[in-house]
């Protein structure tokens, strides 16, 4: 995550108070797939949303929080491997253009049987993304982050056992 401050007036702050906390924002499902990132501080303060890789580049998590949520919640990204030949793609959240490299399919178990899948950055840094392209043409990023978070809501929405309350 950048470290500088953003202009975003709506900007979600929150924060895990241990890693405990953590493991307990993911449904059981991705608690088996978890491995979580070395030497991480408790409490965890996190800006708008916090997402890491796990080693072998398999799976990338995503822990997200609303505002009207009681707790965060997270969420195990699968990677669909890339085709043999390099191909560019759009980030269907941020729209920012990448190689099969950056921009690549991201699958979430929705149940035992069904699973969805996302053409999104591959590390999840869409906020910087939004922020990098407002800053250099001159456009506010407000709308485009809290559109960014609408679609992460939509997913933790569309996940079975996370209906909002």
């Amino acid at each position: 995550m950048l470290s500088q401050i953003s202009k975003f007036n709506r900007e979600i702050l929150f924060s895990i108070e241990s890693e405990e906390d953590l493991v307990k924002a993911f449904r059981s499902r991705d608690q088996k797939k978890l491995v979580l990132p070395e030497n991480l501080q408790y409490p965890l303060n996190v800006r708008s949303y916090f997402t890491w890789k796990e080693s072998s580049g398999v799976y990338t998590y995503l822990i997200f929080k609303r505002p009207n949520w009681d707790l965060p919640r997270g969420v195990a990204f699968k990677r669909t491997p890339p085709s043999a030949e390099p191909t560019g793609g759009l980030c269907n959240w941020c729209h920012a253009y990448g190689t099969s490299d950056q921009i690549g399919l991201l699958s979430v178990a929705m149940s035992a049987e069904v699973s969805s899948s996302y053409l999104i950055c591959q590390d999840l840094t869409c906020i910087e993304k939004i922020e990098e392209e407002c800053a250099r043409s001159g456009k506010d990023p407000e709308k485009y982050i809290e559109e960014l978070y609408r679609k992460m809501t939509k997913l933790f929405e569309n996940i079975s056992s996370y209906k909002p309350t």
